[in-house]
């Protein structure tokens, strides 16, 4: 099993911080300068970490390196420490560093594949120096000419989502920084001429740098705000032959080796361990005959194949030691057996749990595992064992659970572990995903009809009998491809009118101001009789569900004319999620 932390090559990992630095001339698109420096990606806790390499230079100190170190720092400083302590084991006090020592220092988490190269464990970013963050804004928007009946909301709201959200507040700041002519958002006129800044902004790696603290925008760009590779046109730094992410990893001398790697324990398999006698002296353990394994939250546990630890009976043993429990097992014990007999000494700590369950947003997830593990910081450990390689849980779900806190392991019938990848994380290439920002519900209900491929007639002339004579009216009509229609009502027929157009075999759906979108959706699908499973549960793997990772969606799921599931669904969804469902072959459209 790779270990996350390992260290980097030292022959290749000093080169990068001597790299040459490139200066080339300002750029027309961002109106300053890029200079290219490379850094190196570490891995910690389900993250890719972008981390700049560093040498301790005479009278440093740690807080003077890491002020204005990125964004980390910047937005939780406990949580930078904890990544820094993980990928500098070495660093055993950080209040005392040496000159001369080197250090990586994480600067921003990415979601893996974020930048070109990063699978390598190396990247080149162009970073840039700007006078004015209004121009980054301007550059980043389309010209608009103000149309009659135009308002600042709705122009936001449509690129921005709905008034009042988080995403249309963001959109407001960036509206008022990319027109600073507009003294008074609330008073424009046709003709006037506006700067419209384009949402994609915010996908842009340099992105979180044009804000202060407190969330305002900034009036300049710091030195350290990084563009996208993609956005210049420049060589970038060669990066050594001879880089490698991590040290080859070293296979486990024996299958009690490989489980204390899986429980996340410290095997003492050689030498002698002394242990004090209440008479007096000490007792010698023979850790090669009885290894010791540790935790780091106290438990200890020693193994032998018999009734005796050392010629001494068990009971005994622990009578004379109760912080060490005796855990009998056969020396030809497989990975597993031995995984188990750990969990079943454990006392309540090693007993199996039910599942360990996230909320995210509109997702549910809940991970049933063989065994399950409190570690430290809370982190759940979920061990399973598999029968094949293609029934483990994907890497983009597994990263995305170890983000939050569960870390999933999993056990091959030869003992070989199935944990994180930290090379080249294959991901899909995600086309069938269609984001909605409607303005209002009649809004929603005709762009949902056309990205499903509905037909949808807005004010359609109808006809019906009522109290014996026909009677005309007008109303929206929504139909499929095979022939299923429905008329959507926004509160313009009454009780009689319903009651007899539904005479007539046509369905009526009328939405009231209260209904969500998310209702509105379920009436639509349920008026047309497509058959939907509501907030349905889809497995991560490929295996029963009785070990496995359930996610459960907040939305409707169906199948459309082609035989394609389609999941309508509000909730916000992660990437890994999006893979997942990729993966399945589910369209997606969200709002």
């Amino acid at each position: 099993m790779r270990r996350p932390n390992a260290k980097i090559s030292f022959d290749w990992r000093w080169l990068a911080l001597l790299a040459v630095i490139v200066l080339i001339p300002s750029s027309p698109l961002f109106g300053g300068s890029l200079v290219y420096k490379n850094y190196i990606i570490r891995y910690d806790r389900g993250w890719d970490i972008l981390c700049e390499p560093y040498v301790v230079q005479k009278d440093d100190w740690v807080l003077k390196i890491f002020r204005q170190k990125g964004e980390i720092a910047h937005q939780d400083f406990r949580d930078f420490l904890g990544i820094f302590k993980r990928l500098n084991p070495h660093i055993k006090n950080i209040d005392m560093i040496r000159p001369g020592q080197g250090i990586d220092i994480p600067l921003r988490k990415l979601e893996h594949g974020a930048l070109p190269g990063q699978a390598s464990g190396v990247v080149t970013i162009p970073f840039v120096t700007l006078t004015e963050v209004t121009e980054v804004i301007k550059q980043h928007s389309e010209t608009y000419k103000v149309q009659k009946g135009d308002t600042v909301s709705r122009l936001i709201a449509r690129k921005y989502g709905r008034y009042g959200t988080k995403s249309y507040q963001e959109g407001v700041k960036l509206f008022k920084a990319a027109n600073p002519h507009v003294q008074d958002i609330n008073l424009i006129y046709a003709g006037q001429r506006l700067y419209l800044p384009d949402p994609t902004i915010r996908e842009k790696s340099w992105y979180a740098s044009i804000y202060d603290a407190q969330g305002n925008l900034r009036k300049s760009m710091d030195r350290t705000a990084s563009s996208s590779p993609q956005e210049a046109q420049a060589t970038p730094i060669p990066v050594p032959p001879t880089a490698v992410l991590a040290e080859p990893e070293e296979k486990p001398e024996s299958n009690l080796a490989a489980a204390a790697d899986f429980v996340g324990g410290k095997l003492n398999a050689k030498g002698t361990y002394y242990l004090p006698r209440k008479e007096g002296g000490d007792y010698e353990l023979d850790l090669s005959k009885h290894p010791m394994l540790e935790f780091a939250n106290g438990p200890k546990l020693v193994f032998t194949p018999g009734r005796t630890v050392m010629n001494m009976d068990k009971g005994q043993f622990q009578s004379n030691w109760p912080d060490i429990t005796p855990v009998t097992v056969d020396t030809d014990a497989t990975t597993e057996q031995y995984v188990s007999a750990i969990f079943n000494a454990l006392d309540e700590e090693g007993k199996p749990a039910a599942e360990v369950t996230i909320e995210n947003q509109g997702v549910h997830i809940a991970i049933k595992a063989k065994w399950i593990r409190t570690e430290d910081e809370g982190r759940q450990l979920c061990i399973t064992p598999i029968a094949s390689a293609d029934q483990q849980t994907p890497e983009s779900i597994r990263r995305y659970l170890e983000q939050n806190g569960v870390v999933i392991k999993e056990i091959l019938p030869d003992g070989t572990a199935m944990g994180i990848n930290h090379g080249n994380l294959q991901r899909h290439n995600i086309k069938n995903i269609l984001a909605l920002t409607p303005t209002s519900q009649k809004d929603f209900v005709q762009v949902l009809a056309k990205s499903l491929g509905f037909s949808y007639i807005p004010n359609t002339n109808i006809t019906f009998p009522y109290a014996g004579i026909q009677v005309e009216a007008y109303a929206n009509l929504l139909s499929t491809k095979d022939g299923r229609e429905a008329l959507v009502d926004f509160g313009d027929l009454y009780g009689d009118a319903v009651k007899a157009i539904s005479k007539t075999g046509l369905n009526v759906v009328q939405i009231s101001p209260e209904e969500t979108y998310d209702d509105i959706a379920q009436k639509l699908l349920a008026a047309l009789s497509i058959n939907f499973e509501q907030h349905p549960t889809l497995l991560a793997a490929q295996r029963a569900p009785e070990f496995n990772t359930a996610i459960t969606i907040y939305g409707l799921l169906f199948s459309n004319n082609d035989n394609r599931r389609v999941l309508l669904t509000s909730a916000t969804l992660h990437s890994a999620i999006t893979d997942m469902l990729s993966n399945q072959g589910i369209d997606v459209v969200v709002w």
